[in-house]
C-alpha cells in the first residue's frame, strides 16, 4: 500500500500512465479505421466478383 501511495504522489508515473493511455487511444483508433476500411474493401471485391461472375 505504501509503494502505490508513493507511485500516486511521483509526477513522473503519473505522466508515463498518461503515456500509455494516449498510445491506447490512438492504437484503439488506427485499428477501428483500418478495420473499417478492411471491410469496405471486402465488400467492394465480393461485389466485384458477383459481377464478373454474372459475366460468364
Amino acid at each position: 500500500m505504501r509503494a502505490l501511495r508513493r507511485f500516486h504522489s511521483e509526477g513522473d508515473g503519473l505522466a508515463t500512465i498518461e503515456y500509455i493511455i494516449g498510445a491506447a487511444v490512438v492504437l484503439g483508433t488506427l485499428v477501428a479505421g483500418v478495420s473499417a476500411w478492411n471491410n469496405g474493401l471486402v465488400a467492394r471485391l465480393q461485389a466485384l466478383v458477383t459481377q464478373l461472375q454474372t459475366v460468364r
